[in-house]
């Protein structure tokens, strides 16, 4: 047996409160199982496997105004469906040797669902309960990256008009100095015109050990919509041991759905690890 437990200190430009309630966890381990207890901590499906240098997927490059309401106006799916690792909850993680990790979270409270204007959570029933599970693995071949997830939320009184659903899969191969990858969003719910879809292709080459260049293209499509969401993408990445460089630029066409709402973000970041 063994247990671990932490926090992270983050104010990533959105918070209205404390900063400490991002990656709040207590985890109890046996062998190959973990018990935790906490927010954004456990796997979840805030994730993209077509993004693959940079890090900074479509719904990322829509940075925020000086209001804050440009991130949520987009139709880009980050994070879609309900998002529970965003809530307190209780999640299991099995992982399974050469294989991939299996986990399953669940939340009393879904709070995020009533706070949250992000555009991609057309949820509006207030609190509510919600789970998720999933997996993160390679099932056993080299080079292969996998994910599989799937959440639900429901209002205490559960009935279909009140689900959220939000699904997430996707796939990266390395063929060396190539790496190809995909995934596959999408946010559901029972009110009109609130599904929105999401595809995302991704490729990358490494030109030597240190240095990478990649270039992807997302489309979202949202019921009830003008026009289809499209990013298309290049990035660049130079790794200097602790240190690493990233750049991306990012032309994105009809970014809310409306035709003509155009952006092009350029993103430069250097990152630390210690």
């Amino acid at each position: 047996m063994d247990y671990a437990a932490g926090f992270s200190i983050e104010n990533d430009g959105a918070q209205t409160g404390t900063l400490f309630n991002e990656n709040v966890y207590i985890d109890f381990i046996a062998g190959n199982t973990t018990i935790t207890f906490g927010q954004d901590h456990i796997q979840n499906i805030d994730r993209t496997t077509s993004t693959l240098v940079g890090g900074m997927e479509a719904g990322d490059m829509v940075l925020g105004n000086s209001t804050g309401t440009a991130t949520s106006q987009s139709i880009f799916l980050t994070a879609p469906g309900a998002d529970p690792a965003a809530a307190y909850g209780i999640g299991i993680i099995q992982t399974i040797p050469s294989f991939g990790k299996l986990s399953a979270l669940y939340v009393p409270t879904n709070a995020s669902l009533s706070t949250s204007t992000s555009g991609d959570k057309t949820f509006v029933e207030g609190d509510s309960a919600a789970y998720e599970i999933g997996f993160v693995g390679d099932m056993g071949v080299k080079g292969l990256n996998v994910h599989l997830f799937r959440n639900e939320a429901n209002k205490a009184v559960s009935t279909d008009a009140n689900k959220l659903t939000g699904h997430n899969y996707g796939a990266s191969y390395n063929f060396g100095t190539v790496t190809v990858g995909y995934d596959r969003k999408k946010t559901g719910a029972v009110a009109v015109n609130s599904d929105t879809t999401q595809n995302g292709y991704g490729v990358a080459y490494a030109v030597d050990q240190n240095f990478s260049i990649a270039a992807n293209y997302t489309k979202a499509e949202k019921e009830g919509t003008v026009a289809d969401a499209k990013a298309k993408t290049v990035a660049l990445g130079y790794n200097l041991g602790a240190v690493s460089l990233l750049a991306s630029y990012s032309q994105m066409e009809n970014i809310t759905g409306a035709a003509g709402v155009d952006r092009d973000v350029l993103y430069l970041a250097a990152r630390t690890s210690f």
